[in-house]
C-alpha cells in the first residue's frame, strides 16, 4: 500500500453520520458526555491489487451508546447509522472511490449503566490515482 484511504473514509463517515442522525457524532468522546451518541472507533485497511487496479479493503467500526436500559434506542441508532452509510455511496477525497459497502458485524452489549452497540462496516475502496 503506497497510501491509505483511512483518513478520507473516516472524514466521509463522520460527515454522513453528522448530517443524517439526530444523536451527536464524535471521533472521540468528550469527558462527561451524556448518551446517546455515536463514536467512530477502529479502522483497519488491508491493501489489495490486480494487474490494473489497486485499493484497500477497509473495516470501520462505529460504537453507539445509550443510557436507555432497553435495546430500543440503541437499535434505532444503529439502524439509522447503517441506513445513513449504506443509503448512497460515500464520496471520498484524494482519488479514492468506494465500490462496495456492507455490514460485517453488529453487536449489542448490555452494560450496567448503558447499552453499547458496535457496527463494523466493510468497504472495498479503489485508488483511482494508482494502478
Amino acid at each position: 500500500m503506497k497510501r491509505s484511504p483511512v483518513s478520507p473514509l473516516n472524514k466521509a463517515l463522520f460527515e454522513r453520520l453528522k448530517s443524517q442522525m439526530f444523536a451527536p457524532i464524535y471521533d472521540y468522546v468528550p469527558v462527561g458526555k451524556k448518551a446517546p451518541y455515536v463514536v467512530l472507533t477502529d479502522t483497519t485497511a488491508e491493501s489489495w491489487s490486480t494487474k490494473t487496479v489497486s485499493g484497500s479493503e477497509v473495516m470501520a467500526t462505529i460504537k453507539v451508546y445509550s443510557e436507555y436500559q432497553g435495546d430500543k434506542e440503541v437499535a434505532q441508532l444503529c439502524d439509522g447509522a447503517i441506513s445513513a452509510i449504506r443509503s448512497q455511496s460515500l464520496t471520498l477525497t484524494d482519488g479514492w472511490q468506494v465500490v462496495m459497502c456492507s455490514v460485517d458485524s453488529h453487536t449489542v452489549e448490555r452494560l450496567e449503566s448503558c447499552r453499547e452497540a458496535a457496527v463494523t462496516f466493510k468497504f472495498t475502496i479503489i485508488d483511482t490515482e494508482e494502478g
